[in-house]
């Protein structure tokens, strides 16, 4: 009896961990930022992945986190539309931007490029204003308890190429699940935290100022 119910223990165990290894993705495409405040109709938008494990080939682009299994191991999470985060991220601020009428000429950038050279490019672009973030990180974690950490670098430029701002952001915030139950419904507040961390960057009072400004 005892042996069975090691036995069941054992292959509950596997189970749990084969449930964190497998089949975690979350949507960070398509979503829709509430970016009434910018006014200015034509912007230059980068967004460069310089995150610590894209940069040493530990993840690849499409990570946006880890799952912990019941004892600690971390298993990483992807885009569920297999796309770069990077790229989800650019579009769902040009889509959004969009949608008030403001054109954005979105920068494809990768990795693996110079943070020089990825702003020349976009200062060549012909934006009344450019926008240059620069990731060191950006990831959910936690056992159980998830949480989103972020060390973001916003730079905004005038028409010219001078700088207007460079702002320094970096956090963590709780986001959901518990000890009892676990992440629970990761796949819901997960975007949502995404979507108003992006909100609150470009609600910024002096941030939109700047890029208001004529």
């Amino acid at each position: 009896m005892k042996k069975t119910i090691k036995t069941v223990l054992v292959l509950f165990s596997c189970i749990l961990l084969t449930s964190c290894a497998v089949g975690r993705k979350v949507k960070y495409n398509d979503l829709k930022l509430d970016l009434f405040d910018i006014k200015t109709k034509n912007l230059d938008l980068a967004l460069l992945d310089h995150r610590e494990a894209v940069i040493d080939g530990s993840r690849k682009p499409d990570f946006v986190g880890y799952m912990r299994s019941n004892v600690g191991i971390a298993y990483p999470i992807g885009t569920e539309s297999k796309n770069s985060l990077m790229l989800d991220l650019t579009n769902n601020i040009v889509n959004s931007l969009n949608r008030y009428d403001i054109k954005v000429n979105g920068l494809s950038t990768k990795w693996e490029e110079d943070e020089k050279a990825v702003k020349s490019q976009l200062l060549n672009l012909p934006g009344d204003k450019k926008i240059f973030i620069v990731f060191d990180q950006l990831n959910t974690d936690g056992y159980m308890i998830q949480f989103l950490y972020y060390k973001i670098n916003l730079y905004i430029y005038d028409k010219d190429g001078t700088l207007l701002k460079y702002k320094s952001i970096d956090g963590k915030e709780k986001l959901g699940g518990n000890v009892a139950f676990g992440p629970g419904s990761y796949k819901t507040y997960m975007p949502k935290a995404m979507t108003k961390l992006f909100e609150d960057i470009f609600k910024d009072k002096e941030v939109v100022k700047l890029l208001n400004k004529s």
